[in-house]
């Protein structure tokens, strides 16, 4: 199964979730009615049998109870809004410094922007909880933009590199399949249910107090009457809360058992996920969360974080190891804090990003061979692929992609990480992959740089482009995934000047190649929606059918651009990727012309593809991925604008690489 089909699922869920949670509301509700009714009954003077039908009272108790579930639940989803971030600093979480010297803190951020390159998206922040000594991790955000990854001081101590890169590999896992999303709104809907339980709180002990400072009667009456109100809306509340909690452990179960398949799909290594949770069984606290918000984000989390295994959001660790390791003992990992102190070559190793690293120039030379032949826009060289292996690339992470993000990622020289991990330097690295490489062209776009940016950043992008100028574009892309959490610290003002620049030096040339477009899209989808330029998506569509006119304009663009000299070829290529869109509708699909198919007319197509479902989607992709693979190969121009493509509709993609395991289940 792919990431396509999990996202789908995870889409479906959301709306079943939905329903859930409206059936408890109205449980809620009744519950609440009928209790105000019989406090009404035995406290008042009315005689006769109960009339346990009264409109009038059912609309108020329906009011103000549906009015506190959404009030809380909208207060909770508004706090979250923020994305992961917020999660994060809510269960305590410090935000690792990106230039730490620490041994444990640069494995975890190496290992984290390892994956981030191999999945093709920005990296995550990266938080620590300080407190928790256990061995657990989340994964928190509402999207691939504002995603962040968090562990636990005795994750990120206790676990060897292969161990922790396996948790890290199951939360990248709930990242691509579209579990955050889902996981956020659960906690907003469920804190609305909780609420109800705090004000039965509230209720009770204002009733207490009332009756103990009470001394006529009547108002002892009123107090006991409180009193009982009060508990009776505390336990519908945790009657409410009882439910929720067989809604996270109804969602969350089986998707803990893909996320681990998933981790082992990445990383071919069962041993290293598997390896953490026999840790976690053999740690006394195993992977509980000590902070006052485990409860509510405990489905979020790579282990059960509740002390109870009752109605555990996670299935029984022996189980998960076991179908990891189906050959297991049963015996558990010892482990206690300090862990072992890493050795100076490890050390050193980490600090250098997993691997030694490189001069500018051998850095240059690896990250071209590293690409496997996909080099800038405009080179003729190519990657020859299977169909499968194609596909592949383009619906899973695999261990050779895994293995591409780490030695793409120790290939880069120290200075360009320090400046992709600094707002000035971020900056001045994605003007440098934008400076023309026309000499008059370039000293027009550097005077007005000069101009409307500080010295340090000018200088910065100038060395930059004389060393990053002959990337590859897979390299190039890297950058940008690396340089994205950066970018997020900007103040506005200073977004704002940035993505003028930008602009500027997209538009210095008066044309936008392969390496721009791409860049446009991913600053579009990741950073101006953080930043309230553009509005998050909805989706609007359901099917392909309504979308095959704007296929058919991506589909034209893709097939002439691999073939820009044979028109036969590039009508077989449209032919091949119209296949996969057209289904019942087969032949309906035909070529856009060259001059229809202009830079407004493809944003069109792909911004009314960005809010489709992530099966219209895939079949997009797939529809890509079958044009290209027309003539068993992918040029590097092909394989720049798949990406492009991709990520401007939400569905990034790993970069194309040969792959050993074609076809792997997930």
């Amino acid at each position: 199964m792919d990431f396509f089909e999990h996202q789908e699922q995870a889409r479906r869920k959301s709306g079943l979730l939905v329903f859930y949670f409206i059936l408890a509301v109205v449980g809620i509700i009744v519950s609440i009615y009928a209790v105000v009714v019989a406090v009404a009954f035995f406290g008042g003077d009315q005689k006769g049998p109960l009339d346990f039908w009264q409109p009038e009272l059912f609309v108020g108790a329906a009011i103000g109870t549906g009015g506190i579930i959404l009030l809380g639940s909208g207060y909770k989803t508004l706090q979250l809004s923020a994305g992961g971030s917020a999660v994060a600093k809510e269960l305590g979480g410090r935000k690792l410094d990106v230039n730490t010297t620490d041994f444990h803190e640069r494995r975890l951020l190496n290992v984290v922007e390892e994956m981030a390159i191999a999945s093709g998206v920005p990296v995550p922040e990266v938080y620590v909880m300080d407190d928790e000594s256990s061995i657990n991790a989340f994964a928190a955000g509402k999207s691939t933009s504002d995603a962040v990854i968090g562990v636990t001081r005795g994750c990120m101590k206790l676990l060897t590199r292969d161990e922790l890169q396996g948790v890290i590999a199951h939360e990248f896992s709930h990242i691509l399949n579209g579990d955050m999303r889902l996981n956020m709104r659960l906690i907003g809907l469920l804190f609305g249910i909780l609420f109800i339980a705090m004000i039965g709180q509230m209720l009770l002990r204002g009733a207490a107090n009332g009756a103990r400072y009470s001394r006529s009667k009547e108002s002892g009456g009123g107090a006991l009457a409180g009193l009982a109100i009060g508990l009776a809306v505390m336990l519908i509340g945790y009657v409410g809360l009882f439910f929720g909690k067989l809604i996270k452990a109804a969602v969350s179960r089986q998707r803990e058992f893909l996320a681990d398949a998933s981790a082992v799909q990445f990383t071919r290594n069962p041993e290293g996920i598997a390896g953490a949770l026999k840790k976690i069984g053999g740690l006394s606290h195993g992977s509980r969360i000590g902070n006052a918000m485990a409860e509510e984000a405990s489905h979020l989390f790579f282990g059960n974080a509740m002390r109870t295994n009752l109605m555990a959001t996670h299935p029984p660790l022996a189980q998960r190891i076991k179908r990891l390791m189906p050959s297991w003992d049963g015996k558990f990992s010892p482990s206690q804090l300090p862990a072992i102190t890493p050795g100076e070559e490890e050390n050193r190793r980490e600090q250098r990003g997993g691997g030694s690293r490189a001069n500018v120039s051998e850095a240059a030379a690896a990250a071209s061979a590293m690409t496997s032949g996909l080099a800038g826009s405009g080179d003729d060289e190519v990657l020859e692929l299977t169909e499968d292996e194609a596909f592949a690339s383009l619906e899973r992470v695999h261990p050779e992609q895994i293995d591409y993000g780490q030695r793409l990622h120790a290939g880069f020289p120290d200075h360009w990480l320090a400046a992709a991990h600094s707002e000035s330097g971020a900056q001045a690295l994605l003007f440098a992959l934008l400076l023309a490489q026309d000499d008059q062209l370039r000293g027009r776009e550097l005077s007005h740089l000069r101009e409307a940016t500080d010295e340090q950043t000018y200088l910065t992008a100038i060395r930059l482009h004389r060393e990053i100028a002959g990337l590859h574009s897979s390299a190039k892309l890297a950058l940008v995934d690396l340089s994205i959490p950066s970018l997020r610290h900007l103040s506005t003002e200073e977004y704002e000047r940035f993505r003028d620049l930008i602009r500027h030096l997209m538009a210095s040339d008066r044309q936008i190649d392969l390496f721009e477009f791409t860049l446009q899209k991913v600053i579009r989808r990741h950073l101006d929606v953080y930043y309230g330029y553009q509005n998050p998506l909805r989706i609007r569509h359901r099917k392909i059918d309504a979308l095959q006119e704007d296929a058919a304009v991506l589909l034209s663009t893709l097939a002439r651009l691999g073939h820009r000299d044979d028109g036969e070829a590039a009508q077989e290529a449209f032919r091949q990727g119209a296949s996969q869109v057209e289904g019942h509708t087969y032949a309906t699909l035909a070529p856009v012309a060259a001059d229809q198919c202009t830079l407004e007319r493809i944003e069109q197509a792909l911004d009314r593809f960005a809010e489709a479902t992530p099966l219209v989607k895939r079949r997009l992709v797939h529809a890509c991925g079958k044009s290209v693979m027309a003539d068993n190969r992918v040029t590097s121009d092909e394989a720049e604008l798949i990406r492009a493509i991709a990520d401007a509709i939400g569905a990034p993609i790993p970069p194309f690489v040969k792959t050993g395991t074609v076809g792997a289940a997930a």
